[in-house]
């Protein structure tokens, strides 16, 4: 048992770094593929005007940035303190955060700006979607 979930997560970790090789200088490789915004999509765009003191355009990328600073301190601090019960209640509080987050992106947001579709992605060549 334990050698397949060994498996698994090789797995999952080579398909994800496959995707990123073959998508070199694509931003999101999920968008790439899909043509759809992934829940992280723009977070770099929110460091990059967060870095530069530009809050309000920080926040118009993506809102979950500070958050998941503030988690992922929080998470580490746990993890330093071995507090395993708390770090894994941190992660699953973010993770549901972040999914409440992307569906309200998604549904009052998508297809505008910042959550853009990308026509160009393989799927909607693929099925000549267009929105």
């Amino acid at each position: 048992m334990e050698m397949s979930k060994k498996i698994i997560k090789v797995t999952g970790v080579v398909f994800v770094l496959l995707l990123f090789l073959l998508f070199i200088g694509v931003y999101c490789p999920i968008q790439k593929i899909f043509g759809i915004p992934c829940p992280g999509c723009n977070m770099t765009t929110s460091l990059y005007y967060l870095v530069q003191g530009n809050l309000k355009a920080s926040m118009f990328y993506h809102a979950m940035l500070i958050p998941t600073m503030v988690f992922g301190l929080l998470i580490f601090y746990c993890h330093i303190k071995k507090k395993r019960k708390w770090q894994e209640r941190l992660l699953w509080m973010w993770a549901g955060c972040m999914i409440v987050y992307y569906m309200y992106r998604m549904i009052f947001i998508f297809p505008d700006i910042p959550m853009v579709y990308d026509t160009n992605s393989i799927f909607g060549q693929f099925f000549h979607i267009s929105l």
